[in-house]
Formats: structure tokens, C-alpha cells, sequence
């Protein structure tokens, strides 16, 4: 490895803990509030989906503006400002009761949200070379994915034992190194340097409206879209209930009984535990001959396959089974959509195409939950 791909990796790791210390606390939500809703002042489920949605519905707006802030800021800017936002908003998770409290503190992590993920892919943008992208944007997502492993497991754990409002507050403390490293450890990268080295020094800048409708952008966009969707949208947010459903609210494993919010965090946190080792080994797969292209249709037809067959009455361990296949399809997928953007992104407006993929994965994932708990709630889970 050269000097020039150490600091390049190191700059990317470094972003990606920061992230990592920021998302506990939204990660832990997806396990805990559907369980816990009560603790926070809510009157039903339908307002659990409503919430779990709302940041990502909140950054469909937020996110045109975050693009518009890093052409004019640095990434290591919106790094702290993100990190301010964070803290301030899982701490008041254990403060506030009620849906409108709830709703307005879920906007401010979209905010939050929309700063981090502009900024660490924009970081990929800034420090990858053209056959390293892939690499490095899986290595970005396999490390910051360790804080959804620390939210969902221990978060999971923590609200059955000492309840919502504590698990906030151990949330909030885990962030604030985030904060920190961003102030002292992250480079200033000018944002004239970004969108310079985005096209040919003597090329014309083509148009917004010239970038968005370009075919290639557009495949992407509505493939990552409905990816993320079902991914990180609707499995995520209804599987608490769901296995509260068939097993009750609590669950025997190896002669243990745990809470649905538990089991659930261990099964997605499974997921985070192998995302630092396989989306970097993804990615580098998919810098080579093989491609991103294949790889990604490839997947989507398994992905399909396993979510299908969960349908089906089984038994507990069969069915764990298909939910582990199905979440390595899981951390492929989102190695692939974020790689292949920034493909896209190497070769036009970077902020522009950034912008616009961020949004349309916002989107899929804010249509999960809000759809999935309003389908729960007018036809039952079954």
C-alpha cells in the first residue's frame, strides 16, 4: 500500500468512527420503540412507524440542502455540525414524551443523517483513486455500521432491562468522542477542490438538469431506491413485531428468555458485526473484472428469493436462517448501491449525483416502516 492510499484509507476509517459513535442512537430506536413505545408518551403503533420514518421523510428536503452546504463547506464542517445535531437529539430521547416531541427531534436527526452521509461519501470522492472506490466505500460502510451494532445489541439489551429512557442517555455519551474526533482528527478539504477535480480541467460544467436526467443516474437511483426499501425500510422496522407476533414477547434461545427487542437487536446487529470484514471485501471484489453491475443484479435475485421464502410457517432456526442469508445480501447490496454512485459521481458533478442518490435511498427506506406499520395496523401482521 502507498503513503497516498494509507492517508486516504485512514481519513475514510476516521469519518466512518465518527459516524459509527453518531448512529447508535437512531439504530437502537428501530429495536426498542416498537417494543417500548409506551415509555415514550405514544398512544399507538401506527405513530412508532410514523416516527421511524419521519427523519428519512425529513431528508428528502434536507437533503438538496445538505448538497447545497457542501459546496460551500468542508466535509469535515458538516462532520461537527452533524455531530452537534446527534447529540442534542438522542439526548432528548430520554427527556420528551409524546408525538410531537418525538416528530420534531426525528427531523433534526434527518438533518444530522443528511450531513453524515453526503459527507462520508464525498470523503470516498475526495481520497479514492479510480480502481480503490469500491474498497473504500465498503470499508466506510462496514465502520460506521459497528455504531448500528452497538445501538441494536446493546441498545436492545439495555431498554429491557433499564428501559427507553436510560439507553437514550447511554446513546448520547457514546456519541460525543464522535464530536470530538471530528474537530481534531478529520482534514479540511475546501469544497473548490471537490468540484474542480469532479470534471476535466477545460470540459464545461454541464447543468443540474443535465446530470439528473442522465439514463445511467436514473437506473441507479430507482434500483438503490427499491433496495433500500426492503432492506433497511421494511425488515428492519417490523421485525420486533414480527417475532413478537409468532413467539410472544418473550423468546427461549439456549434456555434463556429474551425480550422481542433483544432478539431482534442480536439477529440485525449480526449484520454489523460481518459488515466491517465483508462490505470492503464486496467492494474489492467489485473493483475488479467481475464489476459492480453483474454483482448488483446478481444479488437482487437472491435478495427476492430469500425474502420470499420467509413467508413460510417454520421453525424458529430455519427461519433465523433465511434472515441471515437475507442480511448478507443486505450488506452487499448497500456496498454495491453506494459504489455504484460514486461511479457515477467520478464522472460528473459530484455533490450533484451524491445529492440525488442520498435522496432516492432516503426515500425507499422512509416508505418501509411508514408503510409496513400502516399495513400492520389495517390488516394485521399476518
Amino acid at each position: 500500500m502507498t503513503q497516498a492510499s494509507s492517508l486516504s484509507r485512514r481519513q475514510v476509517i476516521i469519518f466512518a468512527l465518527i459516524t459509527a459513535s453518531l448512529v447508535a442512537g437512531d439504530s437502537m430506536l428501530y429495536v426498542v420503540l416498537p417494543v417500548h413505545w409506551k415509555s415514550a408518551g405514544l398512544s399507538s403503533l401506527w405513530e412508532v412507524g410514523l416516527l421511524l420514518s419521519l427523519n428519512r421523510l425529513a431528508r428528502l428536503p434536507l437533503n438538496p440542502f445538505a448538497g447545497w452546504a457542501y459546496s460551500k463547506i468542508s466535509t469535515k464542517t458538516g462532520a461537527v455540525l452533524a455531530g452537534l445535531l446527534a447529540v442534542g437529539t438522542t439526548l432528548g430521547y430520554g427527556f420528551v414524551e409524546g408525538l410531537a416531541a418525538w416528530a420534531v427531534l426525528r427531523v433534526l436527526w434527518g438533518l444530522s443523517w443528511s450531513f453524515l452521509k453526503l459527507g462520508g461519501l464525498l470523503t470516498v470522492m475526495d481520497v479514492a483513486g479510480e480502481n480503490e472506490r469500491g474498497y473504500l466505500v465498503g470499508l466506510y460502510s462496514g465502520v460506521y455500521r459497528l455504531g448500528s451494532l452497538a445501538g441494536m445489541l446493546g441498545g436492545g439489551l439495555l431498554a429491557d432491562f433499564f428501559g427507553l429512557k436510560a439507553t437514550a442517555f447511554a446513546c448520547a455519551a457514546l456519541a460525543v468522542p464522535g464530536v470530538i474526533a471530528a474537530l481534531f482528527l478529520l482534514k479540511h478539504i475546501s469544497p473548490e477542490r471537490r468540484n474542480s477535480a469532479s470534471n476535466a480541467p477545460d470540459a464545461p460544467k454541464p447543468s443540474v438538469f443535465t446530470v439528473l436526467r442522465s439514463p445511467t443516474l436514473l437506473w441507479v437511483l430507482l434500483a438503490c431506491l427499491m433496495v433500500k426499501l426492503l432492506t433497511e425500510g421494511f425488515f428492519m422496522s417490523t421485525l420486533s413485531p414480527l417475532l413478537e407476533h409468532h413467539w410472544g414477547e418473550t423468546i427461549s434461545c439456549f434456555g434463556l428468555a429474551l425480550g422481542c427487542a433483544s432478539v431482534s437487536g442480536f439477529i440485525q446487529s449480526l449484520r454489523w458485526g460481518w459488515d466491517p470484514l465483508l462490505s470492503p471485501l464486496v467492494g474489492h471484489i467489485s473493483d475488479g473484472r467481475l464489476g459492480r453491475v453483474g454483482m448488483f443484479a446478481g444479488g437482487c435475485w437472491v435478495c427476492a428469493a430469500l425474502l420470499a421464502l420467509t413467508v413460510f410457517p417454520l421453525p424458529f432456526w430455519p427461519w433465523m436462517g433465511l434472515l441471515i442469508g437475507f442480511l448478507v445480501c443486505c450488506t452487499v447490496m448497500t456496498t454495491l448501491s453506494d459504489a455504484l454512485a460514486t461511479d457515477v459521481a467520478a464522472d460528473s458533478q459530484a455533490v450533484v449525483v451524491i445529492t440525488a442518490y442520498t435522496f432516492a435511498i432516503d426515500l425507499g427506506a422512509a416508505l418501509g416502516p411508514l408503510g409496513g406499520f400502516a399495513a400492520i395496523e389495517l390488516w394485521g401482521m399476518d
